[in-house]
């Protein structure tokens, strides 16, 4: 691991964080395997309108939505709201281990040490329980930021101002809705950015991480921030593709493609995130 990295500097990290992967290709194996469940997922989403997934899918998607979206082409489009639903229990009880397991690689190369993975593995497995709190914790703090922004959403929604200052507030919020949630996720992922670290390397348990993660994060916000929000604002372009498509698209499957592309996408930007804030970190330690 290159200890040269400037401290606090966002993109000097960011570019070792890059080499770091790139160098020890080892560090990319939780991530494919996060990017394989994930894609595992989808595929039986697609297929939930068909025997014999439909038996369980059937009736939650009658009762929520209607009859017509088990069917082709309007289940394409509600398959990345299932998707969505599904990436709360992934991100809290699969996320959460091979990220942490990742930043235990990371510690191991950063110490010059032989990687195992099944002691890494391990390794995470003792303190998936206290891992598993601080997703829950995050998850559910960005749940409330989406649940404001839903709140004020349908506020918009009933303005009935076609000029003036009330409309342009209805297009802000209306049209930018998407941003502002990966700006909640960015500001979230920010405020927890040390907690597994903490865990994984000080082998601390999850109040003493808390502690310890939100003193670091007050001191250094600011880079946590920039190193968090620039690999996460590729994003947006994922984005703005979404909500470009026309409902009446002759091809609906680009809509299961541009899914697939923004976990892929996802997967690589917590990988480069996740990386410079565990090597962040630990150069920290080195210069206490």
């Amino acid at each position: 691991m290159n200890k040269t990295v400037a401290h606090k500097k966002i993109f000097p990290l960011l570019k070792s964080s890059v080499d770091t992967i790139l160098s020890n290709r080892i560090i990319l194996l939780p991530y494919i395997s996060i990017v394989f469940v994930q894609l595992l997922v989808v595929e039986m989403l697609y297929f939930s309108n068909r025997f014999p997934l439909i038996a369980f899918f059937g009736p939650i998607i009658r009762t929520i939505w209607k009859e017509s979206f088990l069917h082709y082409p309007l289940n394409l489009f509600l398959l990345p709201e299932l998707f969505q639903q599904v990436q709360i229990p992934l991100f809290v009880f699969m996320n959460s281990f091979f990220v942490a397991a990742s930043i235990g690689i990371i510690s191991l190369l950063n110490n010059s040490k032989k990687v195992y993975l099944k002691n890494i593995y391990q390794d995470t497995l003792k303190s998936y329980v206290y891992l598993v709190i601080a997703a829950v914790l995050s998850t559910s703090l960005l749940l409330l930021i989406f649940k404001l922004l839903g709140l004020v959403y349908h506020r918009a929604e009933i303005i009935r101002s076609t000029s003036g200052v009330f409309y342009i507030i209805k297009v802000i919020v209306m049209n930018g809705t998407p941003y502002f949630s990966l700006m909640g996720s960015i500001f979230v992922t920010t405020l927890f950015a040390f907690v597994a670290p903490v865990i994984m390397i000080e082998k601390k348990k999850i109040f003493s991480a808390l502690f310890i993660n939100f003193k670091m994060v007050f001191k250094y916000f600011w880079t946590i921030l920039g190193v968090v929000f620039i690999p996460t604002f590729v994003f947006i372009v994922v984005l703005l593709l979404r909500n470009s498509l026309p409902n009446d698209l002759p091809i609906p499957e680009i809509r299961l493609w541009t899914l697939v592309g923004s976990i892929i996408l996802m997967a690589v930007i917590d990988m480069i995130v996740n990386t410079a804030v565990t090597t962040f970190y630990l150069l920290d330690k080195e210069i206490k």
